[in-house]
């Protein structure tokens, strides 16, 4: 409700703008020889978020179950606000952008059914709540290949944090936590199809690595964890962003986007060598839990799986 309340108050604020600049025009057409320019782009962002967990759910290095199938995942919706800020120097011909978002999920669900000697199991599968942001920050050169076709070629350095919350309050603030940080390249492509008309599109191919932060135990609908050699494991984020959109300049200095987004990067852990040790749970979130049955080893078996981000977006840019 508060992201809604902003992007309200941007729209009302722009259309104010919209309003008194029209009495301001011949010397808002001389703005359109200036030597530079800032920016800053807000967008209305509806993702659906498929996370690690979820890919990783038929992943078949995973020795707990022979087999597993599940449906559409659930509830992995947001709706976020996400920011470009941007800095272009026309006589130079570079251009600097800076960009963050962050997401987060705390009901998504799926059907699960694994099939193992006692047979099958049909059953609602709750992932456990979280979060992913990304920080970006890039530097272009611009150039001009066409006459209505401006061209930025560059990159710089993304930052990916990936957060596991615990299912349970005693557990904490997360159970598992990613920092990777790492270089990208970047392509951005602006054609001009009318005066007030152009196509937008952007591709990033990155690959960032960082530190994993884990806490113990581990406590899970039906079972106690408590894991062994965790230290040393990092993670890895490799893939790749694509931003297509279109956008109509309504005022000298304002421009209304409509657009779609789409990441896909593969997660894969690095370094992992964790021992697991478990026992089943019982009256787990009542006065008196309890374990049961007897203690299990278990060497799981990490692989990479898709982390992927995508959905429409509207966007106003007011530049100044």
């Amino acid at each position: 409700m508060k992201q809604n309340l902003i992007y309200l108050f941007l729209v009302s604020v722009s259309s104010m703008v919209f309003a008194e600049g029209r009495e301001m025009e011949p010397s808002l057409q001389e703005g359109k020889n200036k030597k530079s320019e800032w920016s800053l782009l807000l967008k209305r962002q509806t993702y659906q978020y498929l996370p690690y967990e979820y890919t990783s759910l038929t992943d078949k290095n995973e020795s707990i179950v022979p087999t597993r199938s599940s449906t559409t995942l659930k509830e992995n919706g947001k709706v976020l606000i996400p920011f470009v800020f941007s800095y272009e120097n026309v006589e130079k011909r570079f251009k600097v952008d800076l960009s963050y978002f962050e997401i987060e999920i705390v009901n998504a669900n799926t059907l699960l059914f694994q099939q193992s000697a006692q047979g099958g199991n049909l059953s609602r599968f709750y992932l456990s709540p979280m979060a992913r942001s990304e920080f970006e920050l890039n530097l272009y050169q611009t150039f001009l290949p066409a006459k209505d076709w401006k061209l930025y070629l560059g990159g710089g350095v993304r930052n990916i944090n990936r957060y596991l919350y615990g299912n349970y309050l005693g557990q904490g603030t997360f159970k598992e936590y990613f920092f990777t940080y790492g270089p990208q390249a970047s392509v951005q492509s602006v054609y001009q199809l009318s005066q007030d008309l152009a196509f937008h599109l952007t591709m990033d191919v990155f690959y960032t690595q960082g530190t994993r932060f884990f806490k113990q135990p581990n406590l899970m609908e039906d079972r106690f964890q408590y894991s062994l050699s965790t230290a040393g494991t990092e993670g890895i984020f490799r893939g790749y962003e694509w931003d297509g959109s279109l956008s109509y300049s309504f005022h000298s200095n304002m421009k209304f986007f409509v657009g779609y987004n789409m990441i896909v990067s593969k997660f894969s852990y690095l370094h992992y060598n964790e021992v697991q040790f478990s026992r089943t749970t019982a009256n787990i979130g009542s006065q008196n839990p309890s374990l049961t049955g007897d203690w299990e080893m278990n060497v799981p078996k990490k692989s990479e799986n898709f982390d992927r981000l995508r959905g429409m977006y509207l966007g106003m840019m007011v530049n100044f």
